[in-house]
């Protein structure tokens, strides 16, 4: 029996996982790893590779949810803000809302692989100057007909969330 390469953590939200993976710090830098063999990205046969950086204290990338990809992000600089919410009628979680600080380089060297699966709105905030790269993983191609953009007013608890950071609407 081999040791999994990774640590997945509950979220309170089916449907969103987040896979902790592991970071080698020296001198030089950082090794990080985003997926070895044994992790669930391989299982979903990657078809999409992309960035999604944000260069503004305070301004969000994506604000979304998909109908059918599933997506894995993962922070390699910057300090961000997630806010994700369950659309999805039939889970069991429907109407949760949750939310996370990532940052780079990693604590504890492991590195945060967030798994999004459809109907989960997801949106990440700078929280400060530095921009914030998120590489990430998609199960299809850039589709224009697979993801609905929301308006903040429509994801329950999420203006409170931003108050909270002092996140200006």
């Amino acid at each position: 029996m081999s040791i999994p390469s990774y640590k997945t953590l509950k979220t309170p939200i089916h449907g969103l996982k987040i896979h902790l993976n592991k970071v080698v710090a020296d001198s030089h830098g950082f090794f990080c790893d985003l997926a070895e063999t044994d992790n669930p990205l391989w299982q979903t046969k990657i078809k999409h590779l992309h960035a999604s950086i944000a260069i503004k204290k305070g301004v969000a990338r994506g604000e979304h949810y998909h109908y059918r990809l599933i997506e894995n992000f993962y922070i390699l600089s910057g300090t961000a803000l997630w806010i994700f919410h369950d659309f999805n009628k039939k889970s069991k979680t429907f109407g949760k809302t949750w939310s996370l600080v990532l940052d780079f380089p990693p604590k504890k060297n492991k590195l945060a692989q967030i798994e999004i699966h459809p109907y989960i709105y997801h949106a990440f905030w700078p929280l400060t100057n530095e921009k914030v790269v998120a590489f990430a993983t998609g199960t299809t191609g850039y589709d224009p007909t697979d993801y609905k953009k929301l308006n903040i007013a429509e994801v329950p608890a999420v203006v409170r969330i931003l108050k909270k950071y002092k996140i200006k609407i």
